[in-house]
């Protein structure tokens, strides 16, 4: 998401910086936000967390066997809708008349309506009034819906995927989304995904996205299928109804079969009626 703020030119660039120009700021003072992962062996810079003592970890999935131990306070709340809620929340807290950057308000936003579904999924009464807060801190919904238009390409690609989908077991939409000439394939494929489960009979969908060599795992579902379930299975994680998982050393045949397995297993155990 970063990079269509980045792209969109309404924002400075060095309001954003990677995990190397991180390490290069860094010092014995420096304190580490991590937010929306709780697993350090798929933050953006795993080596952070090693030379950076303070550490405070914010999140909306649920936790693993693996977690960021060193963490001096870690708020983990799998009921919030996105992490973005969270920190609305905390800062709302913090004090009276708080101010935020345009930027800062937009992100968050943006980040409560990818998260959502644009409020359609898990979402509560703390979701909507995160949302109230963020306006009132100057998020402009006009823009942040600007920031999230399809290029022409990722367009024709997730009609692809749409088009392409094989139907499994009368329920369960599996399809793949094309990566040739898109600059984040794995975005559009989760995009596909949800668009998948507007299909009547639906009770899942699962789109895979091939990137520098990771096969991106998009699962989706409305209220039938734990999807959660579905991706711890295959390494991944996330919540109920939306989840994902990174696979590697298969070719896309195998994912799929692999994926495929892990339905009938689940329908076999009940887990999906």
């Amino acid at each position: 998401m970063m990079d269509r703020f980045k792209n969109s030119g309404d924002y400075p660039d060095d309001m954003f910086i990677n995990g190397a120009r991180a390490m290069e700021l860094s010092d014995s003072t420096a304190m580490l936000v991590v937010v929306d992962v709780n697993r350090p062996s798929i933050t953006d810079s795993p080596e952070l967390l090693q030379k950076i003592k303070t550490i405070v970890v914010l999140d909306h999935h649920r936790q693993s066997s693996e977690i960021i131990s060193s963490a001096v306070l870690s708020y983990v709340e799998p009921f919030a809708s996105s992490t973005c809620e969270m920190v609305a929340e905390v800062l709302q807290y913090i004090a009276d008349g708080i101010k935020m950057k345009q930027i800062e308000a937009d992100a968050m936003y943006a980040g409560i309506v990818i998260d959502t579904n644009n409020f359609t999924n898990q979402t509560g009464v703390r979701t909507f009034e995160a949302a109230a807060f963020l306006r009132r801190c100057g998020a402009d919904v006009t823009r942040v819906r600007k920031m999230f238009r399809d290029d022409m390409a990722d367009y024709k690609a997730k009609a692809v995927a749409i088009s392409n989908a094989e139907v499994f077991e009368n329920a369960f939409a599996i399809s793949v989304c094309p990566s040739d000439g898109l600059e984040s394939p794995m975005i559009v494929g989760a995009q596909a995904a949800n668009e998948l489960m507007d299909i009547s009979g639906i009770k899942a969908s699962i789109v895979m996205s091939l990137y520098n060599g990771v096969i991106y795992v998009s699962a989706r579902s409305i209220d039938e299928v734990n999807v959660q379930v579905m991706m711890e299975q295959l390494g991944g994680g996330g919540h109920r109804t939306i989840a994902g998982a990174q696979l590697t050393g298969l070719t896309i045949e195998e994912a799929e079969e692999k994926i495929k397995d892990v339905i009938r297993s689940m329908i076999e155990k009940g887990d999906i009626s």
